[in-house]
């Protein structure tokens, strides 16, 4: 293990020139300065394809929301909702749900990420989203089946783009899964931001809101924030979480990833590798500091 943190931090400073890898796995300009060969993808997207604790965390995540959505459907004064404040008793139930990686499971675009040392690329996720092969994540399809045999609605707050939506629908059509182009909120529809408080705030106006289904705080709560107030954040709502709000996990990306250098997506790739590196803690200090 020593061994190996030698090497990533040779090829750190070592930077483009430690490999030459296929010159197809190169992207042009700012947006790729240079090949990646640090791991962060590669651990989070081997555990979300390979290990057996992703598939028991995310059947485990949509079973217990299935014992929750009984106990929400029958109390009137139910909601999962922060935005819905005025009297929704009377109004129909709904269920609000992420769609990457809280339904669709986009582990091989991540892989591809990967096996071309790239990082994100708008341009390949188009790629991806139009092959319309993204997988389900377990648990997703029958907590769905069950949701819709009950009469709840159910609601896509997703950042996906409005353009992406019929080969979205078309994807999870092929999986098994119904929906229609209405039950999709999309990014930038609507005049919507990537931001989903406006969105939920929607679905609120006409439905009681059993339950919220995501894999990042943002699918809950505003959380373009630090990474201590995204803590705080999640804090501020301890009762809900595992009974109202419900989340799988996404080691790969993510509002999370973003906070750690500031949400500034114009850096560049070195300056957000050298950013997250800042906010890695060792346990150096510590042997230092407890010398006599």
């Amino acid at each position: 293990m020593r061994r190996s943190g030698l090497w990533l931090a040779a090829a750190l400073v070592a930077g483009c020139a430690s490999t030459t890898p296929p010159q197809e796995g190169r992207l042009s300009g700012p947006e790729c300065p240079c090949f990646r060969d640090t791991h962060e993808q590669l651990q989070g997207t081997l555990w979300m394809q390979t290990a057996a604790e992703y598939r028991v965390l995310a059947e485990t995540t949509y079973r217990a929301a299935g014992e929750a959505l009984r106990d929400a459907l029958a109390n009137p004064a139910w909601t999962a909702a922060a935005e819905q404040t005025a009297d929704f008793s009377h109004l129909p139930p709904a269920v609000i749900l992420d769609l990457d990686e809280t339904v669709l499971d986009n582990g091989r675009f991540q892989g591809e990420q990967t096996l071309r040392r790239e990082p994100y690329s708008p341009a390949r996720w188009t790629e991806w989203v139009k092959l319309e092969k993204a997988a389900l994540v377990p648990g997703a399809k029958e907590f769905l089946a069950d949701v819709r045999d009950r009469g709840i609605a159910v609601f896509f707050v997703t950042n996906r783009t409005l353009e992406q939506e019929p080969a979205t629908l078309q994807n999870l059509a092929a999986l098994g899964v119904r929906s229609t182009a209405e039950e999709i909120l999309a990014n930038r529809e609507n005049g919507w931001s990537s931001d989903k408080t406006a969105r939920r705030r929607h679905v609120a106006q006409g439905h009681r809101i059993l339950l919220l289904i995501g894999d990042d705080l943002g699918d809950f709560v505003p959380a373009k924030l630090a990474p201590e107030q995204r803590v705080e954040a999640a804090r501020r709502h301890s009762d809900w979480w595992g009974r109202r709000w419900f989340l799988l996990p996404n080691p790969m990306y993510g509002s999370w990833d973003r906070a750690l250098y500031d949400h500034d997506t114009t850096l560049s790739d070195e300056e957000v590798l050298r950013r997250k590196r800042m906010r890695v803690k060792g346990f150096r200090d510590e042997i230092r500091l407890s010398t006599p």
